[in-house]
This record gives C-alpha cells, structure tokens and sequence, in this order.
C-alpha cells in the first residue's frame, strides 16, 4: 500500500483487523427498497487519503433509537476493491410501518447515523361481491 491510503491492515490476512486515519464514509450513508419487513443500506468507502487496495470488513447495525443504544440487527460485510467499496445490505425480520436508525463501521471509524422506515403492512385482501 502506498503512503497516501488513508486505511491500512494491521496484520497480513485480507480480513485482519483494518484501521483507517481519515474518515472512511465521505460519501455519507443510504437506505432504500423499503418493505413491510425490511430494506436495503448503502455506504461506499472513500476516504480523503484514498481507498486501500484490500478488502475492508464494514460492520452495520440498525437500532430502534437514535442514539443506537437498542440495536435489533448488526452484521459484517466486506468492502472489496472490484465493487469500489461499496457495501450493500439487505436487512430483513423487522418491523413493518417503524423506523429505524442505522450505522456502519470501518476501521474504527463510525459513520453517520442514518434513518429509514420499512413499508407498511399490505392491507387485507377483501374478497369482492
């Protein structure tokens, strides 16, 4: 890796622990494709001093408060260099008509916390006279 990156590996492996000195999240974060139980985050890593050419585990987790105290789904995905870094996760088994909060984590630096709803619940089908 070149001086300039602004994230590097702090062991050898792909996945090993990856710290970042600038922030990774200057594009912000996303959400969309709302369904009655679930949606879709987005996020792309670009930090000031430029992409690492590694692969980059990016935790997520989505929460009932805006302070992310009461999260209900948390995962990891990996940010590879061939998708540009970006991460796109499909988060399913919530609630229908809420809102959430959600937050991503890279190399030790926390994204923004974003906000975003699922779809309400279909209405019951009535059968026609």
């Amino acid at each position: 890796m070149n001086r300039r990156q602004a994230c590097w590996l702090l062991a050898g492996s792909a996945l090993a622990q990856t710290k970042c000195r600038d922030d990774p999240f200057t594009l912000g974060v996303a959400s969309g494709e709302p369904w009655p139980d679930g949606f879709v985050l987005w996020t792309r890593l670009l930090p000031a001093g430029g992409a690492p050419s590694a692969v980059v585990p990016v935790e997520w987790s989505v929460a009932l408060d805006d302070k992310m105290g009461r999260v209900v789904r948390k995962g990891t995905e990996i940010a590879k260099p061939a998708l540009a870094h970006s991460v796109h996760v499909e988060v399913g088994d919530l609630d229908p008509g809420r809102w959430y909060w959600y937050q991503f984590i890279a190399g030790g630096v926390k994204s923004p916390i974003g906000r975003t709803r699922t779809a309400p619940a279909p209405a019951p089908v009535r059968p026609s006279r």
